[in-house]
């Protein structure tokens, strides 16, 4: 099987606190891996996501990971940076930590080692008379890292005791390196004068760190200063430690070989009304690779992905498991390949603030991307007039309103949106929001404002008429970016009154590229099916189930029950919200049509209506019911609690206590079920 593929710094100061000298003190063997192995190779996402973690199991896949992420040669046996870090650290252990109470690595000769690996060349000062022992090491730099091309790191013997320990042109300076008396009392311009006598070569690289840096004698090289938190920084910046976060919020569903595998992405998200009331959540996630499959005459991927939405108090509200196949021609992977990939999909949600969770997963090459966004969902009728999140595309498409939906399609227009936000000035922008609020609101003359702004300066302002309608009017505009120099915008659009009072407003941030074109992804769309307004209650009726408003979604699901009453989902829907509000009656109504004679009814069923004919005080029936599911389905916690219940009601506490005990078996922290058993005992 073959597979294609289509700076920051951190203060010094800071730095040297995490691994400051100081007594040696015994590490936990769950943090010795993060507290000396990498310490200085170690991004602070992937700290702090280590220390999160809860189990052996979670940091070995995590450690894998880690040097997976960093593997210059995926896919062999050998991973050649793991190997050359231990042998740095080893080294540095060997040669450093002689004469000194620290361990190698802990010494400034030993950090530099092992973050920057072996020099090109030393320069030794150790027998020059009136100065201190010191060292240059030289370096080629690499200037994708902000390093320079070639550079100095210069250590010396403080006061000429101890270990050798980092010098710095700024703050330590040349009268630092001097021995004899006169060194504590002369400026930087004197001990460079100094120094220069004794040891003319050595004074020339005192003043800064770049060789050929013009330093004038007596002053300090900030070039220098900032070049020690660079190469510091420099490990850091050569990983895409996003892989860290993703492995902590999903590593219950992460299978172990894809957690290597952590690619970037982009993503968005929007939320809209739909014709119906119903809001949707358009979201597009954007892999920066993909990686197709041979499949002999044409390349194949076959995306899943996996969605998780929770309220604020951490409860699932919505979860949905999902497949998007892409096939391809030999003759179509390049064009792919340049483009990219978008994945767009939308799903209803009620009202509330949210976070959403999305897992992408490419079974084919063992890729994972994932991303999390905060969503908030107005209700069906605010008070007062705004706007959704403003949504910026790069071309619409006309759609036919009332079949199956595609995400970023609103109305008869399907907005072509790219998650980056990054334009062509020979582009034509189109701009979409919605209008939330009292339908009275929308009727008075008013205008749409649009203003384009560049470093907070005004580019363009323009006003176009607002077309008089219904409730939830739509903002859906076009702008020409002839004549937008490249660089970074904000554009604004709001709802102007008669009176030039902004009513409401959304804005959102652009980039106007260099090029004079931008690569659109193909965009790989999930549909959502037209099954009805009934389905889409449906849906958020469950949801309400789940933030723990049983009458709001008894409301929704009756209407659902109503246009579908054999539909065994809706039916369900319908009975477990009725139950919650003890409507016994109308749950056994709804529910006991499924269950006809010769026809296996789904397990839920029989269990649900063991607990209308319990609540009815109908034991036997529910005995009845109960007994054939754990006879059809197997064990089951609450079927057994229940029918433990029903025994005791009708007297049977034999059979009560058999079903309880089961009950324990399956979960023995039940301490309610337990002294029910131990007092029936004791009868």
């Amino acid at each position: 099987m073959r597979r294609y593929r289509v700076g920051w710094v951190i203060p010094l100061a800071l730095f040297s606190c995490l691994v400051s000298p100081g007594k040696a003190q015994s590490v936990d063997p769950s943090r010795k891996w993060l507290e000396e192995d990498v310490v200085y190779i170690v991004t602070p996402r992937e700290r702090e996501v280590y220390t999160r973690l809860t189990t052996d199991k979670e940091r070995r896949i995590f450690i894998d990971a880690f040097w997976k992420q960093r593997d210059p040669t995926p896919g062999t046996p050998r991973n050649e940076f793991r190997e050359e870090h231990y042998r740095r650290l080893a080294y540095a252990d060997r040669m450093f930590g002689r004469g000194t109470s620290l361990p190698g690595w802990r010494t400034d000769r030993g950090r530099i080692y092992i973050v920057l690996g072996p020099p090109k060349n030393i320069e030794s000062y150790d027998n020059v008379p009136n100065v201190h022992p010191t060292q240059i090491w030289f370096y080629l730099g690499d200037p994708g890292l902000g390093l320079p091309t070639g550079f100095n790191v210069i250590f010396f013997k403080k006061q000429g005791l101890g270990d050798y320990v980092l010098y710095s042109p700024v703050a330590d300076g040349p009268a630092s390196l001097i021995a004899d008396d006169m060194g504590a009392a002369v400026d930087n311009r004197q001990a460079a004068q100094a120094l220069a006598r004794y040891e003319p070569n050595l004074a020339r690289q005192t003043l800064s760190l770049i060789p050929g840096e013009s330093v004038p004698l007596g002053s300090a090289s900030l070039s220098s200063a900032n070049l020690m938190a660079r190469i510091m920084a420099s490990p850091l910046q050569k990983v895409e430690d996003g892989y860290a976060q993703a492995l902590l919020r999903f590593k219950d569903v992460v299978e172990v070989e894809y957690t290597a595998n952590y690619i970037a992405s982009d993503a968005s998200v929007i939320v809209a009304r739909d014709a119906s009331g119903v809001f949707l959540v358009h979201y597009s996630i954007e892999p920066k690779k993909i990686s197709f499959e041979d499949a002999g005459e044409r390349y194949e991927a076959r995306f899943e992905l996996n969605g998780r939405v929770t309220d604020e108090a951490g409860r699932t509200v919505f979860q949905f498991d999902k497949t998007m196949p892409l096939v391809a021609a030999r003759d179509e992977l390049q064009d792919i390949g340049a483009k990219a990939v978008a994945l767009q999909d939308l799903f209803p949600l009620v009202a509330g603030r949210y976070t959403f969770d999305l897992l992408l997963k490419n079974p084919a090459s063992k890729e994972f991307t994932s991303f999390t966004a905060k969503i908030a969902v107005p209700h069906d009728a605010p008070a007062g007039l705004g706007m959704t999140s403003l949504l910026l595309g790069y071309g619409a498409e006309s759609k036919t309103p009332g079949r199956d939906r595609t995400a970023f399609q609103f109305g008869d227009k399907q907005v072509l949106a790219q998650s980056r936000k990054s334009f062509a000035a020979k582009d034509t922008m189109i701009l979409f929001s919605q209008v939330l609020g009292p339908a009275g609101n929308f009727r008075s003359p008013s205008s749409v404002r649009l203003v384009f702004m560049k470093d907070d300066q005004v580019v363009l302002s323009r006003e176009a008429a607002w077309p008089a309608g219904g409730p939830g009017p739509e903002v859906f505009a076009t702008q020409s970016l002839a004549g937008f120099a490249p660089g970074y915008y904000d554009v604004e659009a709001s709802l102007v009154g008669p009176d030039g009072r902004t009513l409401c407003a959304a804005k959102e941030d652009f980039e106007i590229s260099g090029f004079p074109e931008i690569p659109r992804p193909l965009i790989l769309s999930a549909v959502l099916p037209d099954a009805g307004r009934e389905h889409l209650l449906y849906v958020t009726g469950l949801q309400l189930l789940a933030t723990g408003d049983p009458k709001g979604a008894a409301e929704r699901l009756a209407q659902a029950y109503g246009a579908g009453p054999r539909l065994p989902g809706y039916a369900l829907g319908y009975a477990r919200a009725l139950l919650l509000l003890q409507d016994f009656a109308k749950a056994k109504e709804v529910l006991t049509p499924l269950a006809v004679p010769g026809i296996e009814p789904p397990g839920e069923v029989l269990a649900l209506l063991g607990q209308a004919c319990q609540g009815l005080g109908e034991y036997s029936e529910a005995v009845t019911r109960y007994a054939d599911f754990l006879a059809r389905f197997g064990m089951n916690l609450d079927v057994l609690n229940g029918l433990g219940t029903c025994y005791y009601r009708l007297g049977n506490v034999e059979e009560a206590v058999k079903a309880w005990t089961k009950s324990l078996e399956l979960n023995p922290g039940q301490d309610g079920v337990r002294a029910l058993l131990e007092s029936l005992k004791k009868k």
